[in-house]
């Protein structure tokens, strides 16, 4: 039985060690061109075998990839039907088909340049860099093929991508402090996240900017209330958004923020999560390929058109 399944997809660039003056998806081109078959795209990873299972090149640039992983004769555990008044059942193991094995975990990826949206099931961004970094070594790629990292943040500043996106909700918690601050830092400048607070929130109630005793910690949630027109939700966002880019430029080491944009993205005092939620059809343990592959397309072409793609 097929039922919609919320999934995150989610976005990494490869960020290159060693630069070749070549992208990930040349690499992985190339690396399918010279493992024809599956058996040659399977590598052992831990205890798992892990492999290439599908893979399309589409027409216009990008490839797109289902990876697999399983542990070779593993057995599942199966929920006994209810018969009658039992107080009690007991699990019990299956081991898998003669023509096949369980599934343990799989991830769907789109990758364009070095660009990569994925869907994962059970399966770690780590993992998928490593058996990529091992299909290489199998194909014979030269060494700086597996000279890369997949990483979180884009190369786009956190700044640009709310102001392209909007805020839809600011968390914060920080401590404030008095003692410990200089006094002409004090006076022209916020402390820290609760400085900015407080310069934002002491502008608004009219009363002269400083900071407060040490010790206090301060958590904040806030949201534009849509209990009242468009127009006002706007000014409510810009208010928010123009906060939100203050705390970016003068968060202190020991603050912390999550920043929500209007089309779900998240920013961190570490990094920008670029991500969002989409329905694909249920598969048993995983989803539906083609809607997978279809969703991650869709969520590259609208960071593409968002900006959020930008050098």
């Amino acid at each position: 039985m097929s039922y919609p399944r919320e999934k995150t997809v989610s976005y990494r660039r490869a960020e290159w060690i060693v630069d070749s003056g070549r992208t990930l998806e040349t690499y992985v081109k190339e690396a399918n061109r010279k493992l024809a078959s599956v058996a040659a795209k399977t590598v052992i990873y831990g205890a798992h075998h892990v492999r290439i299972a599908k893979l399309k090149e589409v027409r216009g640039g990008g490839v797109l990839l289902h990876i697999t992983a399983e542990i070779p004769g593993d057995a599942t555990s199966v929920v006994p039907k209810i018969k009658g008044a039992e107080s009690e059942i007991e699990l019990r193991r299956a081991a898998p088909p003669s023509d096949g094995e369980w599934l343990s975990g799989d991830a769907f990826l789109f990758v364009k340049d070095d660009h990569v949206c994925m869907c994962t099931t059970d399966i770690h961004d780590g993992a998928v860099q490593r058996f990529i970094h091992l299909v290489f070594e199998r194909a014979g790629l030269r060494s700086s093929a597996s000279q890369f990292v997949l990483r979180k943040q884009a190369d786009i500043g956190a700044v640009n991508l709310l102001r392209k996106e909007g805020v839809k909700e600011l968390s914060i918690r920080a401590t404030l402090y008095k003692a410990t601050a200089d006094y002409q830092r004090r006076k022209n400048n916020a402390l820290g996240v609760a400085g900015v607070v407080g310069k934002h929130f002491k502008a608004v109630l009219g009363t002269p900017h400083d900071v407060t005793h040490d010790s206090l910690r301060m958590e904040l949630v806030l949201k534009a209330d849509k209990r009242f027109g468009r127009g006002d939700i706007k000014v409510g966002e810009k208010q928010i958004e123009r906060l939100a880019v203050d705390v970016i430029n003068n968060f202190e080491p020991e603050d912390e923020f999550v920043i929500l944009t209007r089309t779900g993205q998240k920013i961190t005092q570490k990094e920008i999560f670029i991500r969002a939620k989409v329905m694909i059809d249920s598969d048993g343990k995983t989803v539906n390929c083609d809607q997978a592959w279809q969703e991650l397309r869709h969520f590259f072409v609208r960071l593409h058109e968002t900006g959020a793609l930008e050098e």
